[in-house]
């Protein structure tokens, strides 16, 4: 299967605000979600990866509901990666499947929700007093069946389209490791670390209450192939953009995971690697 992308994408202005309209020569189709069923789909997706597939602790809203819902929902932007040859019964506006998502918030959106959703896991002032315009991406998922390259190249051109199409300077966003035991996760928390740390005019710190360190090894003892492996494939492919990361993890519990706040100032990203991949996180908020 190519490593190329397959889409094309356009930016269209719509209303006052800016959208991302793929053509696709293939099933797949990206593009943001219009509506509110487009969001339930979304939101059911993350449901079936979040809670069912990863465990996260649900609350009795969330189970009666099947889908994962926050109050960053409403003033979101939602891309989908939907394949439109199949159709899920109890979503039918879709027009297809969504099998791949991930919520992106800028800093207006984030002002109306009452912040950025990182911001209960860290200090983001550093992101927040560079000027231009900033993006969370967030929420990311996709569907067990379809985690292939092609999938996950159409879901990151749709967010570098986004970036482009909205002059994003900066990315962001909390990208985890699965686990809540720090000690075992010494290798990749201690490769980040000594390898991606962001310079202090760009390094968000965990909120002081969560703090982890994540110097679990001094730089001599960390194997660099063992603590690549162990990273989550899109936090791989972040780093590969040139992506840093912030200062200290935070364990978060209810989603059985362990997270770092990534990084990624636009003017960093090779415009080849722009186009081919587009900046995302891991597999389940934030990246």
């Amino acid at each position: 299967m190519s490593n190329r992308p397959i889409a094309e994408a356009v930016c269209l202005a719509v209303g006052n605000r800016r959208e991302v309209a793929v053509t696709t020569t293939a099933r797949l189709e990206v593009r943001l979600a219009r509506r509110r069923q487009d969001v339930a789909a979304a939101q059911a997706l993350r449901y079936r990866v979040f809670y069912k597939e990863m465990g996260a602790a649900a609350d009795l809203r969330t189970k009666v509901l099947r889908r994962d819902i926050d109050r960053f929902d409403r003033a979101c932007d939602h891309l989908l990666v939907i394949d439109r040859a199949t159709r899920r019964r109890r979503i039918r506006p879709v027009f297809g499947s969504v099998v791949g998502t991930c919520r992106l918030i800028r800093r207006g959106a984030a002002e109306r929700s009452g912040g950025f959703y990182s911001a209960d896991e860290f200090d983001l002032t550093p992101l927040l007093n560079q000027a231009g315009e900033c993006l969370e991406v967030g929420r990311s998922c996709v569907a067990p069946d379809y985690r292939s390259r092609a999938v996950i190249d159409r879901l990151w051109s749709g967010i570098a389209d986004y970036i482009r199409a909205n002059r994003i300077s900066v990315l962001f966003g909390c990208a985890s490791l699965r686990g809540t035991r720090p000690p075992e996760l010494a290798q990749p928390l201690s490769y980040l670390y000594h390898h991606h740390l962001a310079p202090p005019e760009w390094r968000p710190r965990a909120v002081p209450a969560r703090y982890v360190d994540m110097q679990v090894l001094p730089a001599d003892a960390v194997d660099p192939r063992a603590a690549w492996a162990a990273l989550p494939p899109l936090l791989k492919g972040y780093l590969r953009l040139g992506a840093m990361v912030g200062e200290g993890a935070v364990v978060d519990r209810q989603f059985n995971t362990t997270d770092v706040c990534v990084v990624l100032p636009t003017a960093r990203v090779n415009e080849r690697y722009l186009r081919h991949y587009g900046p995302m996180t891991d597999t389940r908020k934030a990246a």
